[in-house]
């Protein structure tokens, strides 16, 4: 019997190949997005701390110079806040990007895995037919010996 050869195995090989890396990317975008977004809520954290911290010392006797310097650390903390929901903005659009390629690479080697399963099962069919005309002739000379 004839060995099974997909000509495209080749171009299969690539697409799962690219596909996995692109899953790899995906999943440290993913890793990357969780720990900006640890970073913000530390931020957020920070500045309810200092908030708090601001309002119990305004009940008390404090310099405005105190105030002033609560006050522009918080001003820094909101830019941080800023800055930090950007970072997570640009990532979340990189995570759909990756997400769209990923998709469009797992169409890609579902279409050469479907073409290697179609030409595997016209290999398939073709061997069972080979192997029964043989089984047919084989028959036919046995029957012909014995009319002999």
């Amino acid at each position: 019997m004839a060995r099974f050869d997909f000509k495209f195995q080749h171009i299969l090989n690539v697409k799962k190949h690219k596909e996995n890396l692109l899953q790899e990317g995906l999943s440290q975008l993913k890793r990357l997005f969780q720990q900006e977004e640890s970073v913000l809520w530390e931020i957020e954290d920070k500045t309810k701390e200092y908030l708090l911290k601001l309002k119990e010392l305004q009940a008390g006797v404090i310099s405005i110079q105190e105030i002033m310097d609560y006050h522009n650390f918080l001003i820094s903390l909101n830019k941080d806040i800023i800055a930090q929901k950007n970072k997570l903005e640009n990532l979340s659009t990189e995570i759909d990007d990756a997400i769209s390629k990923l998709v469009h690479a797992s169409q890609e080697r579902k279409i050469f895995e479907k073409l290697r399963e179609r030409k595997w099962n016209e290999f398939w069919l073709e061997a069972n037919k080979e192997e029964q005309e043989f089984m047919d002739e084989v028959a036919s000379i046995g029957h012909e010996r014995k009319k002999r």
